[in-house]
């Protein structure tokens, strides 16, 4: 590990009179199939099913982000050292047939990811790695307690995989879109989550690891070199 540690330290000081250091930007889509937690969904809705103009919580599959970091590129490698946060919201609402009271929910998803890793470029294409300090921390609003509050909040690994087709745009600003999948290395243990609903759904395994892939759009100051 050391001597791989001297050995890229080497090829970038090696480099360092053409290197570039870049700001970088974007937008992420992505989409994810969260098997546990659509489960507790399922068995929160079917609890509901009595209330009267029922509205569900849809399952949840996509994420909206934004991605802020540095790169440092010397050569045909680069540095790289990202902040990205993805998104999103679920909520269900019905009245009480009993009380004729409003019932209703809503979460709000955030999973912050900092991300160093490596890029490799090939004329427009680059493809790379990074490895991943993950936060997933979710706030909720509901009949029983309005204010907005943490119901969950943890931190595992995970590691993101992409390819990139990098355009030169100006001199200021270089554009790259690349498609991505995230793995996780460890998982998140929903069971607070299904104590927080009351589902009863009683799962065997309650550990998510939220893998998801999509579409980062980049925006990078400075001319891109080939």
């Amino acid at each position: 590990m050391r001597f791989f540690s001297i050995l890229i330290f080497g090829f970038f000081l090696s480099h360092s009179t053409i290197a570039q250091l870049n700001i970088k930007t974007g937008y992420i889509y992505s989409r994810s199939n969260p098997e546990v937690y659509n489960a507790l969904i399922d068995q929160l809705n079917a609890n509901n099913s009595v209330l009267d103009d029922y509205e569900e919580m849809k399952q949840l599959n996509s994420f909206h982000g934004i991605l802020f970091g540095l790169r440092y590129r010397a050569a045909p490698a680069a540095l790289n050292l990202d902040v990205s946060f993805k998104f999103q919201r679920t909520d269900y609402e019905g009245e009480n047939p009993t009380t004729g009271n409003s019932e209703f929910r809503t979460d709000y998803f955030s999973l912050r990811s900092i991300s160093p890793g490596v890029e490799f470029f090939i004329n427009r294409v680059s493809f790379g790695g990074t490895i991943d300090l993950n936060t997933l921390r979710i706030r909720s609003e509901s009949y029983i307690r309005s204010a907005r509050h943490i119901i969950y909040r943890d931190t595992k690994l995970s590691s993101h995989f992409f390819i990139g087709y990098n355009l030169h745009g100006s001199e200021a600003i270089s554009l790259s879109l690349q498609p991505y999948v995230q793995i996780p290395w460890s998982k998140f243990n929903l069971t607070k989550i299904d104590t927080e609903y009351e589902t009863g759904a009683n799962l065997d395994d309650y550990e998510e690891g939220l893998l998801n892939y999509g579409l980062r759009i980049i925006l990078t100051n400075g001319y891109y070199e080939r």
